[in-house]
C-alpha cells in the first residue's frame, strides 16, 4: 500500500516574523528550513530519493539536503510512502526533532552568562509545531486527486491546535514576541542602583555574553536565534539592516577616495571606538550612524565626544554627503502556483516542478549577493524574503522576477499560462522595528498579488516623517517608469516640486465633474513644462516633456498615479546619487 505524505513545519509567523533585529530573521528562517531539510531527508533515506516530490532534489544530488547546506525549501514536505501514516509521521517528528536538538546544543553552547536553561529548553522544546496528514495513493492516475484531499485534510488538521495548560511565571516577558518568559536573570541587567561602571559594564556583558542590548529581555527561542551557528560556514557575513542603509553611503566612499577606502573608515571608526574600551560586534556600516553610538555607549559626556570625532571622520571621507537612514526590504512569491500544480497529474510531473522551484532559490542567493549586495533571508520554493540597499533594489526586483519566469517557463496552468513572481518592495528607517517592516512587506506583497495580470511590483515607502506612501503596477512597465524617472531627477531634467504640484492638480480637479479628460492631461503638461516654477533649474528639454504625455495618454497612467511614483522615484535617485555621484553630462531618455 502506498500513501501520500503530507507535512508541515512551523510555526512560520511566530517564529520568523517576531524579529527586532536581522540576525533573528535569517536565523529564525534558517532553523526552520533546516528542520524541514531533516525531515525531507529522512524521507529520503527510508523511501528512496524517487518518492520524495517536494523538495525534489536533481537527481545524484540529495546532498543539498544536507545539514547546513545552501538549499532552502519550503516548510510543506511531500512524498510517497510505503509504511503505516504514524510511523512515517513518527520518522519525521524525530528527525527534526534530533536536528532541533543539534542546534540548541549550538546555540547555549555559545551563550557565556548564566541562564534558566531549563525553561529554555522546554521553550524550544514547545516551539516547533508537526501537522501531517496521508491519504491512500492506488496508481498514478490518483495522484492528483490524492494531492487535493491531503490539503484539504492538512488545512482542517491544521485550523484543530494543541493547546498545552498555562505554566508562566512571574518574570519579564520577551522583547521579541511577548508571551515567552525571559531565561537571563535581572541581576545581568543594568539599574539605577548601579553606577556609571557597572552599567556600562553590564551593558557590554549583555551583548558580549547573551546578544541583548540594553532593555531586551530574550527567551530561550530568542537566544538560540542570537547565539547559533555563530563562527560557523553557514552563519552569513552578515549585514544589518543598518548597514544596508550605509551601502550607498559606503560605496561613494570607495568612489571619491579609492578602493578600499570605505574598509578603512569602518576600521578608523572601531579604533575611535576601542579607546574608549567600547568594541561591538558588528564590523559593517551601523558604525556611521550617530544613532547606534547610543547602544554602546551609555555614558552622556563620552556619547557626545564620540559624535564630534564621528563627524570629522565622515566629513575627511565624503565631504558633505551623509548614510541615508532608508534600506528595502523585498518579499515575493509566484502567482499561479496553485493552478500549475493542479496540471501535474503525476508524482514525476510534480517532481520536476519542486526541481525548477530548487534551482531558482539556489540561483536567488548567488545573484543577491554578487548582483546587489543584498542578503538573501529566505527563499523556499516560490517565496522569497531579502533586505537590499535603495541604488540596487529596483534592479533587483526586477532581475529575480525574470529569473522566476525564466526557471518556470515550462510549465503551465490549464489556462496555459506559465508562473509569475509578484514583488513587494518597502523601503523603511534602519532603526524603525524589523516587525513593522516585515507587516509592510507583507501588505505589499499582498496588494502586488491582487493585481489581475499579475506579475506585479508593490513599493510601500514608509518614512519617519509624512503618510506610508504605496504605488502598484505591472512589474515591467511600472520598473521602467521608475527608472526613467530616476534618470531625469538624477539629471535634473524634472523639478522635484512637480510631483507635488500633480497631486494638487489632481485633487482640485478631481473634484469638478464633467471636466473632459484630455483637459486634465494639458493642465498635468502645463505643470510638466513649468520646470523652473516647479523646482528645476533650467527650461524643461522636449523629449522630457514627449515621455510624460505618452505616460499620460498612450500608457493611460492617472496625473495623480505619476505624481506618487515620481515620490516614490525621488527616494531611488538620492540613493543612487549618493553610490555614483551625480551624471556629468545628460543621458538620452528614449521618446516613445
Amino acid at each position: 500500500m502506498q500513501y501520500l505524505f503530507v507535512c508541515s513545519i512551523g510555526p512560520v509567523q511566530d517564529f520568523i516574523f517576531t524579529a527586532r533585529r536581522s540576525r533573528d530573521l535569517w536565523y529564525g528562517s534558517w532553523l526552520l528550513n533546516e528542520l524541514s531539510k531533516a525531515a525531507a531527508k529522512a524521507l529520503s533515506d527510508r523511501y528512496g530519493p524517487n518518492q520524495l516530490i517536494f523538495p525534489a532534489p536533481e537527481p545524484g544530488k540529495i546532498d543539498v539536503l544536507a545539514p547546513g547546506s545552501e538549499l532552502n525549501v519550503a516548510n510543506k514536505i511531500v512524498a510517497v510512502a510505503i509504511d503505516a501514516p504514524a510511523v512515517t509521521g513518527a520518522l519525521v517528528r524525530a528527525a527534526a526533532d534530533q536536528r532541533l536538538q543539534e542546534l540548541r546544543k549550538d546555540a547555549f553552547g555559545h551563550v557565556k552568562g548564566e541562564f534558566d536553561s531549563v525553561l529554555a529548553e522546554r521553550q524550544l522544546q514547545d516551539l516547533v509545531e508537526y501537522y501531517w496528514v496521508s491519504v491512500p495513493l492506488n496508481d498514478a492516475q490518483a495522484y492528483a486527486d490524492a494531492r487535493k484531499t491531503a490539503d484539504v485534510l492538512l488545512d482542517a488538521r491544521k485550523a484543530t491546535r494543541n493547546f498545552a495548560q498555562f505554566d508562566g511565571l512571574p518574570v519579564p516577558k520577551s522583547s521579541l514576541d511577548g508571551a515567552r518568559e525571559s531565561v537571563i536573570p535581572e541581576s545581568a541587567y543594568p539599574s539605577r542602583r548601579n553606577n556609571d561602571r557597572e552599567r556600562t559594564t553590564k551593558t557590554k556583558n549583555l551583548y558580549r555574553w547573551y546578544g541583548a542590548r540594553r532593555g531586551e529581555r530574550l527567551s530561550g527561542v530568542d537566544l538560540v536565534k542570537r547565539q547559533g551557528q555563530r563562527g560557523s560556514a553557514v552563519e552569513p557575513k552578515f549585514r544589518s539592516t543598518s548597514d544596508m542603509a550605509a551601502r550607498p553611503f559606503l560605496a561613494s566612499v570607495e568612489r571619491l577616495k579609492g578602493s578600499g577606502k570605505a574598509q578603512e573608515l569602518l576600521e578608523e571608526i572601531r579604533a575611535l571606538l576601542a579607546e574608549e574600551d567600547i568594541h561591538p560586534e558588528d564590523r559593517d556600516g551601523s558604525l556611521l550612524y550617530d544613532a547606534r553610538l547610543r547602544e554602546w555607549v551609555p555614558d552622556e559626556g563620552k556619547l557626545d565626544e564620540l559624535r564630534k570625532k564621528l563627524t570629522e571622520r565622515l566629513q575627511e571621507y565624503a565631504g558633505r554627503s551623509q548614510p541615508d537612514p532608508y534600506y528595502a526590504l523585498l518579499m515575493a512569491d509566484g502567482d499561479n502556483m496553485g493552478k500549475v500544480i493542479d496540471t501535474q497529474k503525476t508524482p514525476e510531473q510534480h517532481q520536476r516542478l519542486s526541481q525548477a522551484l530548487s534551482a531558482f532559490a539556489l540561483d536567488v542567493n548567488k545573484r543577491l549577493k554578487e548582483d546587489h549586495q543584498g542578503v538573501l533571508i529566505y527563499a523556499g520554493g516560490d517565496d522569497v524574503l531579502a533586505y537590499l540597499p535603495l541604488h540596487t533594489a529596483l534592479a533587483c526586483a526586477k532581475t529575480l522576477a525574470a529569473n522566476f519566469a525564466d526557471h518556470l517557463k515550462g510549465f503551465k496552468s490549464a489556462e496555459g499560462v506559465s508562473p509569475t513572481l509578484s514583488v513587494g518592495l518597502v523601503v523603511a528607517h534602519h532603526l524603525d522595528p524589523l516587525a513593522d517592516a516585515l507587516e509592510l512587506a507583507r501588505e505589499a506583497e499582498k496588494t502586488a498579488k491582487r493585481l489581475p495580470t499579475k506579475d506585479a511590483l508593490a513599493i510601500t515607502v514608509s518614512k519617519r516623517s509624512g503618510v506610508d506612501r504605496t504605488i502598484v503596477g505591472d512589474r515591467i512597465a511600472l520598473v521602467e517608469r521608475l527608472e526613467t524617472m530616476v534618470g531625469l531627477l538624477r539629471q535634473d531634467a524634472i523639478g522635484k516640486g512637480v510631483a507635488y504640484e500633480l497631486q494638487e492638480i489632481h485633487r482640485i480637479l478631481g473634484k469638478t465633474t464633467g471636466l473632459p479628460e484630455d483637459a486634465v492631461i494639458r493642465e498635468a503638461l502645463r505643470i510638466v513644462k513649468r520646470k523652473r516654477e516647479s523646482g528645476g533649474s533650467k527650461t524643461i528639454e522636449k523629449r522630457t516633456r514627449d515621455q510624460f504625455e505618452h505616460w499620460l495618454r498612450a500608457d493611460r497612467v492617472p496625473a495623480d498615479e505619476l505624481a506618487q511614483e515620481l515620490i516614490v522615484a525621488q527616494v531611488f535617485a538620492r540613493a543612487a546619487d549618493l553610490a555614483y555621484g551625480r551624471p556629468t553630462a545628460p543621458k538620452e531618455v528614449a521618446t516613445p
